[in-house]
């Protein structure tokens, strides 16, 4: 099963490094659909059988979460989204979170709390994003747009948030989280 599939540092991974590959086989939803061509999964017509796996980060300080508006050339185009990208191959998603908090924030994540997983598809390309979720509430430096996949940042409140074109289960995500106090 290709789960690095798409992303521009990685390619398919080979069948003797599957070992490295991030298991679906304990999600009942994915491990029961149905299956086309080299072992990839097809969610019936619901998405493109590329799945993607990436490192999500809520920034949260005093009671706000930071948003990215994203641009109109990137995946979930014009969405507002929380932080983060594509794990390398055999990378975790912790590490995976701190390094692209970095690059795309310019941010140094200190010890992220892993939240959970949701699932989004992306509604332009189909694919299947899965987003291991991490709270980030320490870090070093300013955050500031530091790539061109984000127009614009903004601290949020959780009412506002909610009120955003986000993807519904990060829109989820954020009220669940910020509901609760970790």
């Amino acid at each position: 099963m290709n789960l690095w599939g798409g992303h521009t540092n990685t390619g398919p991974l080979s069948q003797s490094k599957r070992a490295c590959t991030l298991s679906l086989s304990n999600d009942n939803n994915l491990a029961a659909a149905p299956r086309r061509g080299k072992g990839r999964i097809s969610l019936v017509g619901l998405c493109r059988s590329v799945i993607h796996v990436t490192a999500t980060g809520l920034v949260v300080k005093d009671g706000r979460v930071l948003l990215g508006k994203r641009t109109s050339t990137v995946r979930f185009a014009g969405m507002w989204d929380a932080f983060g990208g594509h794990l390398v191959p055999c990378e975790e998603p912790s590490n995976a979170l701190v390094r692209e908090l970095e690059e795309e924030l310019g941010i140094k994540v200190d010890r992220p709390l892993f939240l959970g997983i949701y699932e989004d598809i992306d509604p332009t390309s189909r694919d299947l994003f899965r987003h291991y979720l991490f709270l980030v509430t320490r870090w070093d430096g300013e955050p500031r747009i530091t790539n061109e996949e984000h127009s614009e940042i903004r601290w949020f409140t959780p009412g506002e948030a909610i009120g955003l074109n986000v993807a519904p289960s990060l829109k989820e995500s954020i009220g669940r989280m910020l509901s609760t106090k970790p």
